[in-house]
């Protein structure tokens, strides 16, 4: 065992979540990076993507997905959806192209996005309460330069019974993946998001059911996972996704938060991820730097309240999240603008060269894209939103090096692209 595997070696512990066996510690983030047809179902893309970053070695996936018919319209991209029965043969061959990695795929299913959406339908926003999201100038991720910061518009409180048919939406929705293969699902009430908006007074100023204590106002969160889990069996795995901290004035505390989260818990869930920072604080989100939750405490709080695995966020040097780990901050590293750059980042790990990384430069290019509804793209990593192409011309490349190397390089000299890929794919057998 080389020195690298020995300051990495927590990453590549198998560790279980429900009754899921999970090879490493390693998470693909949820991102809006899918490039799914224009009715939500999945495109060729999508899956090259996600079998891309399988083949890099992750040990499991999170994929936004939403979860009702509003929802689609407060996106302004299409989004991979699970509303609708007719999609359910194509995300089955999304769970079956992935899984033949050896990956389990969680579907997170989005609701609403509540305060954080811009819709395209003539329904309005809802959210907890009619409080719009404020980003001040300095409160923006790097990149994103946006003179006097962004003020989104004003949500509609969302009626009682409304929420009672979204609850039942997301459920279904749920059932869906569950039926089309998936390994599990993660409910996000995480920043903005609609069921973030209940968690804490700053933006539920509710008198009703739905707001005032701490259980009124998890109600919603614990309504979706206790009927999940009723109707999908208590094998299926459920997570929650949660801000561990709300950085604005009179905002809530980590203690607060993971109080909602354990009543989550003993609703069904069986994994709790973190978020870093509020919508209001995107900087904190897309931090420029590693470890915010891990070095203010907060992760602590949750993994020391919680009978279930904690996932953290905002690691993205390997030995630090490894570091994290072992001192019982977390269990899990979630990983986003990383393998966006570099989908080879576990693989490369676990083979000792993470000197090889090509390391996120954190300049949100990509984040900067998605928010103007643009494909998300990255400099670093010019196959990212191409992957079929490039899947397509290392196909070719090993065809040719199949044959002897002489005729391999004779037969590559038209193509420069090709040789450049035939060179680089000869250099990673050689190591």
């Amino acid at each position: 065992m080389n020195d690298m595997h020995k300051t990495t070696g927590p990453l590549f512990e198998p560790i279980t979540i429900n009754r899921l066996a999970i090879k490493n510690r390693l998470v693909l983030a949820p991102m809006a990076v899918l490039n799914p047809q224009p009715d939500g179902r999945p495109s060729e893309e999508t899956i090259a993507f996600l079998t891309t970053r399988a083949r890099g070695g992750v040990g499991m996936m999170i994929v936004s997905t939403c979860g009702t018919q509003r929802c689609a319209g407060e996106y302004g991209s299409p989004m991979l959806r699970f509303d609708i029965e007719e999609h359910l043969p194509s995300l089955r061959a999304v769970a079956d192209a992935v899984h033949e990695y050896g990956v389990p795929l969680i579907a997170q299913i989005t609701p609403l996005f509540g305060r954080m959406g811009s819709p395209k339908s003539p329904l309005p926003l809802i959210s907890a309460s009619a409080r719009n999201v404020v980003i001040p100038q300095d409160a923006l991720p790097k990149g994103l330069n946006v003179p006097g910061g962004l003020s989104l518009p004003t949500p509609q409180e969302a009626t009682a019974g409304e929420l009672r048919a979204l609850v039942q939406e997301t459920v279904a929705s749920a059932l869906r993946a569950q039926r089309a293969g998936w390994d599990g699902v993660e409910i996000p009430a995480h920043g903005s998001y609609f069921l973030a908006s209940f968690l804490s007074p700053w933006s539920n100023w509710r008198t009703d059911e739905y707001g005032g204590t701490p259980e009124n106002r998890a109600r919603t969160v614990t309504d979706i996972v206790r009927s999940i889990r009723a109707q999908a069996g208590p094998g299926f795995p459920i997570g929650l996704r949660i801000s561990c901290n709300e950085p604005v004035e009179g905002g809530q505390s980590p203690e607060e938060f993971a109080r909602i989260a354990r009543m989550a818990v003993d609703a069904g869930v069986d994994y709790v991820a973190l978020l870093d920072g509020s919508s209001e604080r995107l900087d904190r989100v897309f931090s420029a730097q590693d470890g915010g939750m891990v070095e203010s405490g907060a992760a602590r709080v949750f993994k020391q309240a919680l009978p279930v695995p904690v996932l953290l966020q905002g690691l993205h040097d390997p030995h630090g999240a490894a570091r994290a780990i072992a001192e019982g901050h977390g269990d899990m590293v979630i990983l986003g603008r990383p393998l966006l750059a570099d989908p080879e980042y576990p693989n490369k790990v676990r083979e000792g060269r993470a000197g090889d990384i090509v390391v996120c430069n954190r300049d949100n290019h990509c984040l900067h894209r998605t928010m103007l509804n643009l494909p998300a793209q990255c400099p670093l990593n010019p196959a990212l939103g191409n992957e079929s192409h490039h899947r397509d011309q290392e196909s070719a490349v090993q065809r040719l090096l199949s044959a002897s190397r002489e005729q391999a390089m004779l037969k590559l000299s038209g193509s420069g692209q090709l040789m450049k890929l035939a060179t680089k794919t000869m250099l990673r057998k050689k190591k």
